[in-house]
């Protein structure tokens, strides 16, 4: 945790603006994450990872997003394939790669939001003799150029089950069967090498699969996952409630005062009412449907502090040089990342005046 808060200080916040601005967030930020150990946070000890407790790995999410939140949303893509490599039943592939990517010599990817997509499936594999055949298109990849292996999702055709594999780009095999496009210019993370990815007739073998998974256990999963509370926009309306501090110091505008204050106590109870939640080994229905109003509070949160900060700021707020026009348009980011019918709904209801769902 001191290393997260370290870097933080030091190198993501200093530069946040110009990394938003920039065509690629710097190597050399990835490359301090890496060196400090937090790419191998969540990973397990005899892979070189920290397998560090939930509560920890919320705490360094949320300084890091609240720094700089297109250099986080890069790095947090590398600790999916970090869990699924390291529960998968695939020994060989796992010694291949997890200590690479706990170490931080590789950076990893993932490509599956497309599965929670309705319709017919974006990319499907087949089997065919030693392995399958992956053909479709993902429509957001993020950390394109930047990651060493991608953990892409694809469903075996015929309604099959969802099957994950291993994906190095830079491979011969690989090189040859991807296509992507430049990259997407978005409001916000631009920086993050986000890119359309085709597969097209991507053969990979079958011991760099990770595992299968059958595609209503994967929903179940996936369901409870985005339930979640969202550290990145926790620190977001931390970092945007600090500034509203300093900004009240530097005015004397009781307003201003009174907005921090008010938006920092609501942020240490949302955020005590989201980690219990995460915590309480409940199951069901209605432990999910506190679990979403949770997250959904915290999405609402960061917009509102982020619209305080620019509001307590002024025209200044504006300039592609300040802060909060930055921190309100990664607000908005996070209100629609891993966004499930259920988050949208709940979140929708918070901001519809008079519609809000309780908070717990």
């Amino acid at each position: 945790m001191d290393a997260a808060r370290r870097l933080a200080g030091t190198v993501l916040a200093p530069a946040a603006e110009a990394t938003d601005q920039a065509s690629v967030v710097p190597r050399a930020h990835l490359d301090a994450l890496a060196a400090a150990g937090l790419n191998g946070l969540s990973g397990p000890r005899d892979a070189g990872g920290r397998d560090a407790p939930a509560a920890v790995v919320r705490q360094v999410y949320e300084t890091l997003a609240g720094a700089c939140g297109v250099t986080y949303f890069t790095w947090v893509q590398h600790h999916a394939p970090v869990r699924l490599l390291a529960s998968s039943g695939n020994a060989a592939l796992r010694a291949r790669w997890l200590p690479e990517l706990c170490g931080g010599a590789v950076l990893g990817g993932v490509a599956f939001a497309y599965l929670r997509r309705p319709g017919p499936p974006a990319v499907v594999a087949r089997p065919v003799a030693g392995g399958w055949i992956v053909d479709g298109e993902a429509p957001w990849v993020t950390s394109w150029g930047l990651a060493g292996l991608f953990a892409v999702a694809a469903r075996v055709e015929g309604d099959g089950p969802v099957l994950f594999v291993a994906v190095a780009p830079a491979s011969a095999a690989a090189s040859a069967s991807l296509r992507a496009s430049a990259p997407l210019a978005l409001a916000a993370m631009s920086a993050s090498a986000t890119v359309r990815l085709s597969f097209e007739g991507l053969f990979v073998p079958d011991e760099d699969v990770i595992s299968t998974v059958e595609a209503r256990r994967w929903r179940e999963r996936d369901r409870a996952a985005t339930a979640q509370p969202h550290p990145a926009a926790l620190g977001l309306a931390a970092s945007a409630t600090a500034m509203l501090v300093r900004r009240a110091e530097e005015t004397g505008q009781a307003a201003v005062g009174r907005a921090a204050e008010t938006l920092g106590a609501e942020l240490a109870e949302c955020r005590r009412q989201s980690y219990r939640l995460a915590d309480d080994p409940s199951a069901g229905d209605a432990h999910l449907a506190r679990l979403v109003a949770a997250r959904a509070w915290g999405l609402d949160l960061a917009l509102r502090a982020a619209q305080a900060l620019v509001a307590g700021t002024g025209g200044g707020a504006m300039a592609l040089s300040h802060p909060a026009q930055r921190l309100l348009r990664e607000a908005s980011f996070w209100a629609i990342q891993a966004q499930s019918a259920a988050v949208r709904e709940a979140t929708l209801a918070r901001l519809a005046p008079g519609q809000r769902p309780p908070s717990s």
